[in-house]
């Protein structure tokens, strides 16, 4: 790191900006299979709000140097730091960062590129979220300001160093691509440091910290955005949640288990139509499978459910079988 210091009886400010290197996510999302999102609104129940935070964008800060200090992953960083605040709130279920990235892997989702509220809603739809939080870095800057004397024999500086850091954040509805909550954070950190010299002699503080400082002023910034989310939750908690579709995993007798349970938002007394896949229909430009045609084969009701599957009595129907589709009903 390059610093210029002035040094005169008069004070002088040098600000250093910020930089990246890190990578946040390119938007453009391939249309997902049908079979991978459920439009079924279900009722509210006393699970926790399922949220997935993505990576903030950071374009924009004026000059992004020295954003990647944070955590050692710029905009990865700043919602790492989000997710481990929404866990210790205990207001939402946030889901593993692997989840997160497999969906962005699968979906060709690499460079750059700020997410609008529709690509959050897919991309939740496909996690089986309630709500997806994306946002981004506003403000981003340590400045550090010089002030001292210096004459024969003689010498005194003080130098402040301040860390600004800003953060607008949302929260999308991954059922209505709605945003149903909007959140700023604003956190500062500073540290100064005294020297003085006599005949050329002398000592003081120097110590040089941006990272400590970036980092405490994003945790600051960070708890703020949490603490407005966190009082949005019941609000949040209201709106329409989906959940995505399950796949028959095993037919035992009476017995119907499907591949999905209580994090995906299955719950005890839900009606779940299961359906067989009669056509797939293919992008013509890309191969994949951008829709599937079903026919409706039978009904089940859950009667147990665990945080990874469900268990189904037959109401109606017959000869299921695995890989079937179970779409949960209104």
């Amino acid at each position: 790191m390059n610093r210029v210091c002035l040094f005169s009886v008069v004070s002088t400010t040098v600000v250093f900006s910020i930089v990246n290197s890190a990578n946040a996510l390119n938007h453009q999302v391939l249309i997902p299979a049908a079979h991978s999102v459920s439009e079924t609104l279900i009722a509210q129940n006393n699970q926790k709000i399922r949220v997935a935070v993505l990576d903030f964008d950071y374009s924009s800060v004026s000059d992004p140097r020295w954003i990647s200090i944070v955590g050692g992953g710029g905009s990865r960083g700043v919602s790492d730091i989000l997710v481990n605040k929404l866990v210790e709130s205990g207001q939402y279920s946030v889901i593993e960062r692997s989840r997160i990235d497999a969906v962005l892997k699968e979906q060709n989702l690499g460079a750059s590129g700020r997410v609008d509220a529709t690509t959050a809603a897919e991309i939740g739809r496909i996690l089986g979220v309630d709500v997806v939080i994306v946002g981004s870095i506003t403000q981003f800057d340590l400045e550090a300001r010089q002030e001292g004397i210096n004459v024969p024999f003689f010498g005194q500086r003080k130098t402040d160093t301040n860390a600004y850091v800003k953060l607008n954040a949302r929260m999308v509805n991954t059922t209505t691509a709605e945003i149903v909550g909007t959140a700023e954070g604003n956190g500062t950190a500073n540290q100064s440091d005294r020297s003085t010299t006599v005949l050329g002699f002398g000592g003081g503080s120097a110590t040089s910290n941006e990272s400590k400082l970036l980092s405490a002023a994003t945790e600051k910034a960070v708890l703020q955005v949490v603490e407005t989310f966190n009082s949005k939750a019941d609000a949040v908690a209201t709106s329409p949640r989906a959940i995505s579709n399950a796949v028959i995993a095993a037919v035992a007798g009476n017995q119907i288990i499907l591949n999905k349970g209580s994090r995906d938002g299955f719950a005890v007394g839900m009606k779940v139509s299961i359906e067989r896949v009669t056509q797939q229909v293919k992008d013509p430009a890309t191969g994949r499978v951008i829709r599937q045609l079903t026919q409706p084969i039978g009904l089940i009701e859950i009667t147990e459910v665990d945080g990874q599957s469900s268990v189904g009595k037959v109401v109606s129907g017959s000869k299921f079988q695995i890989g079937d589709l179970a779409k949960p009903k209104r």
